[in-house]
Protein backbone atom coordinates (compact mmCIF):
# COMPACT_ATOMS: atom_id res chain seq x y z
CA UNK A 1 0.00 0.00 0.00
CA UNK A 2 1.36 3.38 -1.02
CA UNK A 3 1.90 6.04 1.65
CA UNK A 4 1.22 9.68 0.73
CA UNK A 5 3.91 11.11 3.02
CA UNK A 6 6.55 8.72 1.68
CA UNK A 7 5.66 9.58 -1.92
CA UNK A 8 5.78 13.33 -1.22
CA UNK A 9 9.12 13.03 0.59
CA UNK A 10 10.62 11.03 -2.28
CA UNK A 11 9.39 13.66 -4.73
CA UNK A 12 10.96 16.43 -2.65
CA UNK A 13 14.34 14.76 -2.14
CA UNK A 14 14.73 12.59 -5.24
CA UNK A 15 12.09 13.91 -7.59
CA UNK A 16 14.78 15.01 -10.02
CA UNK A 17 15.37 11.31 -10.79
CA UNK A 18 11.64 10.41 -10.83
CA UNK A 19 12.01 8.02 -7.87
CA UNK A 20 8.55 8.96 -6.55
CA UNK A 21 6.99 7.95 -9.86
CA UNK A 22 8.53 4.50 -9.61
CA UNK A 23 7.27 4.27 -6.00
CA UNK A 24 3.72 5.12 -7.12
CA UNK A 25 3.87 2.41 -9.79
CA UNK A 26 4.15 4.88 -12.71
CA UNK A 27 7.18 3.31 -14.37
CA UNK A 28 6.79 5.11 -17.69
CA UNK A 29 6.75 8.53 -16.03
CA UNK A 30 9.67 7.47 -13.85
CA UNK A 31 11.70 6.61 -16.95
CA UNK A 32 10.70 9.93 -18.55
CA UNK A 33 11.93 11.84 -15.47
CA UNK A 34 15.19 9.85 -15.46
CA UNK A 35 15.85 10.44 -19.18
CA UNK A 36 15.01 14.12 -18.77
CA UNK A 37 17.54 14.38 -15.94
CA UNK A 38 20.40 12.89 -17.98
CA UNK A 39 19.46 14.96 -21.02
CA UNK A 40 19.35 18.26 -19.12
CA UNK A 41 22.47 17.32 -17.13
CA UNK A 42 24.41 16.77 -20.37
CA UNK A 43 23.22 20.08 -21.81
CA UNK A 44 24.05 21.88 -18.57
CA UNK A 45 27.64 20.60 -18.68
CA UNK A 46 28.11 21.50 -22.35
CA UNK A 47 26.37 24.87 -22.31
CA UNK A 48 27.27 25.78 -18.72
CA UNK A 49 23.63 26.62 -18.04
CA UNK A 50 21.38 25.25 -15.23
CA UNK A 51 19.02 23.26 -17.47
CA UNK A 52 19.17 20.44 -14.93
CA UNK A 53 16.93 22.55 -12.70
CA UNK A 54 13.97 21.68 -14.96
CA UNK A 55 13.50 18.07 -13.68
CA UNK A 56 14.30 19.29 -10.16
CA UNK A 57 11.49 21.84 -10.44
CA UNK A 58 9.10 19.15 -11.71
CA UNK A 59 9.93 16.97 -8.72
CA UNK A 60 9.40 19.90 -6.33
CA UNK A 61 5.99 20.66 -7.88
CA UNK A 62 5.01 16.98 -7.58
CA UNK A 63 6.05 17.04 -3.90
CA UNK A 64 3.86 20.07 -3.17
CA UNK A 65 0.88 18.49 -4.95
CA UNK A 66 1.30 15.24 -3.01
CA UNK A 67 1.66 17.00 0.36
CA UNK A 68 -1.59 18.96 -0.12
CA UNK A 69 -3.52 16.11 -1.76
CA UNK A 70 -6.36 14.80 0.48
CA UNK A 71 -5.77 11.30 1.80
CA UNK A 72 -8.97 10.01 0.21
CA UNK A 73 -7.99 11.31 -3.22
CA UNK A 74 -4.50 9.79 -2.88
CA UNK A 75 -5.95 6.39 -1.95
CA UNK A 76 -8.41 6.64 -4.84
CA UNK A 77 -5.55 7.17 -7.29
CA UNK A 78 -2.79 4.96 -5.96
CA UNK A 79 -4.37 2.49 -3.50
CA UNK A 80 -7.52 1.69 -5.38
CA UNK A 81 -6.74 -2.01 -5.57
CA UNK A 82 -6.99 -2.30 -1.78
CA UNK A 83 -10.59 -1.18 -1.64
CA UNK A 84 -13.65 -2.08 -3.65
CA UNK A 85 -15.96 0.78 -2.78
CA UNK A 86 -19.29 -0.52 -4.03
CA UNK A 87 -22.78 0.47 -2.98
CA UNK A 88 -22.86 -2.57 -0.69
CA UNK A 89 -19.95 -1.13 1.31
CA UNK A 90 -21.88 2.09 1.81
CA UNK A 91 -24.87 0.03 2.95
CA UNK A 92 -22.74 -1.71 5.55
CA UNK A 93 -21.62 1.66 6.93
CA UNK A 94 -25.23 2.79 7.25
CA UNK A 95 -26.42 -0.50 8.71
CA UNK A 96 -23.58 -1.70 10.92
CA UNK A 97 -25.61 -4.76 12.01
CA UNK A 98 -25.23 -6.28 8.55
CA UNK A 99 -25.04 -10.06 8.08
CA UNK A 100 -21.71 -11.25 6.67
CA UNK A 101 -22.09 -11.99 2.96
CA UNK A 102 -19.18 -14.44 2.74
CA UNK A 103 -18.55 -13.11 -0.76
CA UNK A 104 -15.49 -11.42 -2.17
CA UNK A 105 -14.30 -9.75 -5.33
CA UNK A 106 -11.95 -12.08 -7.21
CA UNK A 107 -10.42 -9.10 -8.99
CA UNK A 108 -8.75 -7.81 -5.82
CA UNK A 109 -5.38 -8.93 -4.51
CA UNK A 110 -6.90 -10.16 -1.27
CA UNK A 111 -9.83 -11.81 -3.03
CA UNK A 112 -7.64 -14.56 -4.44
CA UNK A 113 -6.60 -15.81 -1.00
CA UNK A 114 -8.33 -18.28 1.32
CA UNK A 115 -11.05 -16.91 3.67
CA UNK A 116 -8.75 -17.05 6.71
CA UNK A 117 -5.97 -15.33 4.80
CA UNK A 118 -8.34 -12.67 3.49
CA UNK A 119 -9.58 -11.93 7.01
CA UNK A 120 -6.00 -11.54 8.24
CA UNK A 121 -5.05 -9.35 5.26
CA UNK A 122 -7.98 -7.00 5.77
CA UNK A 123 -7.36 -6.87 9.52
CA UNK A 124 -3.70 -5.96 9.00
CA UNK A 125 -4.72 -3.33 6.48
CA UNK A 126 -7.24 -1.90 8.96
CA UNK A 127 -4.59 -1.68 11.70
CA UNK A 128 -2.21 0.08 9.31
CA UNK A 129 -4.85 2.61 8.27
CA UNK A 130 -5.86 3.16 11.91
CA UNK A 131 -2.25 4.01 12.81
CA UNK A 132 -2.23 6.49 9.93
CA UNK A 133 -5.32 8.14 11.49
CA UNK A 134 -7.39 7.10 8.45
CA UNK A 135 -10.31 5.86 10.55
CA UNK A 136 -12.86 5.69 7.69
CA UNK A 137 -10.50 3.45 5.71
CA UNK A 138 -9.85 1.36 8.82
CA UNK A 139 -13.59 0.81 9.30
CA UNK A 140 -13.95 -0.36 5.69
CA UNK A 141 -11.03 -2.80 6.05
CA UNK A 142 -12.21 -4.23 9.40
CA UNK A 143 -15.76 -4.70 8.07
CA UNK A 144 -14.40 -6.63 5.10
CA UNK A 145 -12.44 -8.78 7.53
CA UNK A 146 -15.73 -9.54 9.29
CA UNK A 147 -17.17 -10.65 5.94
CA UNK A 148 -14.65 -13.48 6.04
CA UNK A 149 -14.65 -14.23 9.79
CA UNK A 150 -17.49 -12.60 11.67
CA UNK A 151 -16.71 -14.20 15.03
CA UNK A 152 -13.20 -12.71 15.31
CA UNK A 153 -13.33 -10.80 18.61
CA UNK A 154 -10.13 -8.82 17.93
CA UNK A 155 -11.57 -7.44 14.68
CA UNK A 156 -14.74 -6.39 16.51
CA UNK A 157 -12.63 -4.67 19.19
CA UNK A 158 -10.54 -2.84 16.57
CA UNK A 159 -13.71 -1.81 14.76
CA UNK A 160 -15.16 -0.44 18.00
CA UNK A 161 -11.99 1.63 18.47
CA UNK A 162 -12.23 3.00 14.91
CA UNK A 163 -15.90 3.94 15.31
CA UNK A 164 -15.09 5.56 18.66
CA UNK A 165 -12.44 7.73 17.02
CA UNK A 166 -15.08 8.71 14.44
CA UNK A 167 -17.36 9.59 17.39
CA UNK A 168 -20.03 7.11 16.25
CA UNK A 169 -21.11 5.72 19.61
CA UNK A 170 -23.87 3.29 18.61
CA UNK A 171 -21.86 1.09 16.19
CA UNK A 172 -18.86 1.32 18.54
CA UNK A 173 -20.92 -0.09 21.43
CA UNK A 174 -22.34 -2.78 19.14
CA UNK A 175 -18.93 -4.08 18.04
CA UNK A 176 -17.53 -3.82 21.56
CA UNK A 177 -20.43 -5.99 22.72
CA UNK A 178 -19.68 -8.49 19.93
CA UNK A 179 -16.00 -8.56 20.89
CA UNK A 180 -16.85 -9.62 24.45
CA UNK A 181 -19.51 -12.05 23.21
CA UNK A 182 -16.99 -13.81 20.93
CA UNK A 183 -14.30 -14.20 23.60
CA UNK A 184 -12.55 -10.87 24.27
CA UNK A 185 -11.38 -11.19 27.89
CA UNK A 186 -8.92 -8.32 28.41
CA UNK A 187 -11.64 -6.07 29.81
CA UNK A 188 -9.12 -3.63 31.28
CA UNK A 189 -8.40 -2.41 27.75
CA UNK A 190 -12.01 -1.27 27.45
CA UNK A 191 -11.42 1.02 30.43
CA UNK A 192 -7.89 2.11 29.49
CA UNK A 193 -7.50 2.14 25.70
CA UNK A 194 -7.10 5.72 24.48
CA UNK A 195 -9.17 5.09 21.34
CA UNK A 196 -12.22 4.26 23.48
CA UNK A 197 -12.10 7.51 25.47
CA UNK A 198 -15.09 8.83 23.53
CA UNK A 199 -17.20 5.84 24.61
CA UNK A 200 -16.17 6.09 28.26
CA UNK A 201 -17.55 9.63 28.53
CA UNK A 202 -20.91 8.60 27.07
CA UNK A 203 -23.86 8.63 29.53
CA UNK A 204 -24.70 4.99 28.68
CA UNK A 205 -21.19 3.59 29.24
CA UNK A 206 -21.70 2.73 32.93
CA UNK A 207 -24.98 0.96 32.10
CA UNK A 208 -23.18 -0.91 29.31
CA UNK A 209 -20.55 -2.14 31.78
CA UNK A 210 -23.05 -3.06 34.50
CA UNK A 211 -25.05 -5.02 31.94
CA UNK A 212 -22.09 -7.30 31.27
CA UNK A 213 -20.72 -5.22 28.39
CA UNK A 214 -24.00 -5.49 26.56
CA UNK A 215 -26.28 -2.73 25.37
CA UNK A 216 -29.58 -2.43 27.15
CA UNK A 217 -32.50 -3.64 25.06
CA UNK A 218 -34.72 -0.89 26.39
CA UNK A 219 -33.46 2.34 27.80
CA UNK A 220 -35.51 4.64 30.07
CA UNK A 221 -37.21 7.49 28.31
CA UNK A 222 -34.90 10.44 28.00
CA UNK A 223 -35.70 13.47 30.11
CA UNK A 224 -34.88 17.01 29.06
CA UNK A 225 -31.26 17.80 29.96
CA UNK A 226 -30.98 19.66 33.23
CA UNK A 227 -27.29 20.30 33.67
CA UNK A 228 -26.32 21.60 30.25
CA UNK A 229 -27.57 21.55 26.62
CA UNK A 230 -26.39 18.89 24.19
CA UNK A 231 -24.07 21.33 22.42
CA UNK A 232 -22.25 22.07 25.67
CA UNK A 233 -21.98 18.33 26.44
CA UNK A 234 -20.50 17.73 22.97
CA UNK A 235 -17.96 20.51 23.48
CA UNK A 236 -17.04 19.10 26.90
CA UNK A 237 -16.59 15.62 25.40
CA UNK A 238 -14.36 17.00 22.64
CA UNK A 239 -12.30 18.86 25.25
CA UNK A 240 -11.81 15.67 27.29
CA UNK A 241 -10.68 13.77 24.21
CA UNK A 242 -8.20 16.49 23.30
CA UNK A 243 -6.76 16.46 26.81
CA UNK A 244 -6.36 12.67 26.74
CA UNK A 245 -4.73 12.78 23.28
CA UNK A 246 -2.26 15.43 24.51
CA UNK A 247 -1.43 13.25 27.53
CA UNK A 248 -0.82 10.33 25.16
CA UNK A 249 1.61 12.47 23.13
CA UNK A 250 3.50 13.40 26.30
CA UNK A 251 3.70 9.73 27.27
CA UNK A 252 4.94 8.72 23.80
CA UNK A 253 7.65 11.41 23.99
CA UNK A 254 8.80 10.07 27.36
CA UNK A 255 7.79 13.20 29.28
CA UNK A 256 5.21 11.23 31.29
CA UNK A 257 5.63 7.72 32.64
CA UNK A 258 2.89 5.14 32.13
CA UNK A 259 1.83 5.52 35.79
CA UNK A 260 1.69 9.32 35.53
CA UNK A 261 -0.29 9.05 32.30
CA UNK A 262 -2.84 6.67 33.89
CA UNK A 263 -3.18 8.91 36.96
CA UNK A 264 -3.73 12.09 34.93
CA UNK A 265 -6.21 10.34 32.65
CA UNK A 266 -8.28 9.21 35.65
CA UNK A 267 -8.37 12.80 36.89
CA UNK A 268 -9.61 14.03 33.52
CA UNK A 269 -12.32 11.36 33.36
CA UNK A 270 -13.34 12.03 36.96
CA UNK A 271 -12.49 8.52 38.09
CA UNK A 272 -10.58 9.80 41.16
Amino acid sequence: MKNKSVAATLALLMGIFGVHRFYLGQRFLGIVYLVLFFFTFTISVEEEAPFVLVPALLGFIDAILLFVMPEEEFNGRYNKKYFDRKDEQGRRRNDYRYQPSRSYDPMTEVGRKTPASRASEFKRLGVSLFREMNFDGAVDAFERALDEKFDDYSTHFNLACAYSMLKEAEPAFYHLEKAVEFGFTNLDRIHQHDALSFLRVQPTFDDFVRNGYRQLDTLPSAEPPREMPFEAQSEETDDLLQQIIKLGDLRDKGILTEQEFAKQKKKILGEE
